[in-house]
């Protein structure tokens, strides 16, 4: 005869109910025998009974935690035969010669444990979650050090084994743009740790792909494969400068994939950001756009879409101004509205929608790709990344990061001329250089000086059509004037998916100005 349960035997039941979803749910996330610490879990019989421990699968051995914020650990936590005792769970970072020891908070079947601000470490900590002394997570490497979150499409994306791993990959990738040895080395230190999402928005967990094999990867052996090039240099930049600070890189850029799917309300974001929900990291590297210049609306979109992203991305990560460095497009003329997209991302440093602005940097493109500007995935991933390295070194600095001539006004002068003005900082020792689009170009040698007149301005009157420019460099402003245009009522620059000009402006800094299209105030 069946007992009808008692209110007394309810707290018991629950219990073990959480418990028992503790141990099947790894399964239910996509956990395999090959890759089997996806969902990280741990037990011990302690006190009145066996406790579980349940951590999102990024939390595994080789992974950086973040230097000079307080660490947070987060996890499921449920005793099979009762309540959870808090004051039993403990969570320490041991090593070099020191015991951290982080304050835990218990509630709701999860748990919390912040740990104090670190020092970067070259050498790793053991890290520990116990029960009444007795281990239920452990462990026996972890740095601390400074880390990314790569985000976006291929462009960042973009690693030799899913795009040049296979003679067929190999062909679709480079076309006969550049050959598999133009391709940059692979990074080889062991300081570079990175994990990489799966193409997978099915799982409640962060997706962490098998090839990963559950661990942080290093970049040696060969393993900087896995590793998208622009992240992976732009961790070598780092660790040239700063050769004891380890660099941790997590990887969600898919490939393919509009902006909306990697916002709030979007699959990638679910799984892949929002699982990242209370780790602190450095900043947040950002490379995508492609996918949504193919159709006008979704271009027209993109500044809402990315300011608010920002917005989402910072929260998560639990810093309003937390370092957010993005790519605007490269070259590239097969998207119908790419110069539409460049120009929400400029747009977008200023966006009044955005909480705050501090800490937001742009890298321009227009100049990098090494004359390979007819594939989507082009070279020049390694000039991108000393630009960025740049950028973040000058807000760990406190100062304004690096850019180009970024374009504030246009105004008529009333002799039928246009004169440009540009963002305070932007617009020192105003140049016009000569883009190296060759297989050697590099961050020092990207562009050379020239005596040439800068190309690519065009004006309208109010009929809309557009007509070549000439331009004027005079200090720190561009004067425009076109003969067959005496009411100059519209500017652009560099307007199209795939401009091609032999003297482009640059600035004393010897970084271009970002392409845009602006109306002419009176």
């Amino acid at each position: 005869m069946l007992r009808r349960p008692t209110r007394r035997s309810f707290p018991r039941m629950l219990a073990m109910i959480i418990a028992l979803c503790l141990a099947v749910l790894p399964a239910a996330c996509g956990a395999n025998p090959e890759n089997a610490r996806m969902a990280r879990t741990g037990g011990s019989t302690a006190g009145a009974g066996t406790v579980s421990v349940r951590m999102q699968p990024y939390y595994a051995e080789n992974m950086v935690l973040q230097r000079g914020s307080p660490i947070t650990l987060t996890g499921l936590v449920a005793c099979q035969d009762g309540d959870v005792d808090g004051s039993l769970l403990t969570a320490t970072l041991s090593g070099n010669g020191a015991r951290h020891t982080a304050d835990v908070k218990v509630g709701n079947g999860r748990f919390t444990a912040t740990i104090e601000p670190l020092l970067a470490s070259a050498r790793p900590y053991e890290l520990t979650i116990a029960y009444d002394g007795q281990s239920v997570f452990h462990l026996d490497a972890v740095y601390v050090g400074d880390v990314f979150v790569a985000a976006g499409q291929s462009n960042m994306e973009l690693n030799h084994q899913q795009y040049y791993g296979t003679a067929a990959k190999a062909q679709q990738n480079l076309e006969s743009a550049f050959t598999l040895d133009d391709l940059p080395p692979l990074v080889d230190d062991a300081g570079i740790h990175f994990i990489r999402a799966a193409h997978d928005v099915t799982s409640a967990d962060f997706p962490v792909d098998p090839v990963m094999r559950g661990a942080w990867m290093t970049c040696t052996d060969g393993d900087a494969q896995y590793l998208g090039y622009l992240p992976q240099l732009f961790a070598q930049r780092l660790r040239a400068t700063e050769p004891n600070v380890p660099i941790g890189i997590i990887q969600t850029a898919w490939g393919g994939t509009p902006i909306s799917r990697h916002g709030r309300n979007g699959d990638i974001y679910r799984n892949h950001i929002a699982t990242l929900n209370g780790m602190r990291v450095a900043g947040v590297l950002w490379y995508q756009g492609c996918d949504d210049a193919w159709q006008m609306q979704n271009a027209l979109d993109y500044e809402s879409r990315f300011s608010t992203l920002i917005n989402d991305y910072r929260t998560v990560f639990g810093d309003p101004d937390l370092p957010f460095l993005y790519v605007q497009l490269a070259r590239w003329g097969k998207a119908q509205y790419t110069q539409y997209v460049r120009q929400a991302q400029l747009d977008t440093l200023t966006d009044t929608n955005l909480d705050s602005t501090r800490h937001l940097a742009m890298t321009v493109t227009i100049d990098t790709d090494k004359g390979t500007s007819s594939v989507i995935h082009p070279l020049g991933k390694d000039i991108i990344a000393a630009r960025m390295a740049d950028q973040w070194y000058a807000m760990r600095a406190g100062v304004a990061a690096p850019t180009g001539p970024l374009v504030q006004g246009a105004r008529c002068t009333g002799d039928g001329e246009v004169a440009l003005t540009f963002r305070e900082g932007t617009a020192q020792g105003l140049r016009a250089m000569k883009p190296n689009y060759s297989l050697s170009a590099s961050a020092a040698t990207v562009a050379t000086p020239t005596d040439a007149t800068v190309e690519g301005f065009e004006v309208a009157d109010a009929s809309g059509t557009f007509h070549q420019a000439t331009a004027r460099i005079a200090g720190d402003t561009v004067t425009l004037r076109c003969d067959g245009v005496p009411r100059i009522t519209q500017v652009r620059y560099l307007w199209a998916g795939e401009p091609h000009s032999d003297s482009l402006l640059y600035n004393a800094r010897m970084l271009p100005a970002s392409p845009f299209v602006l109306a002419v105030s009176a």
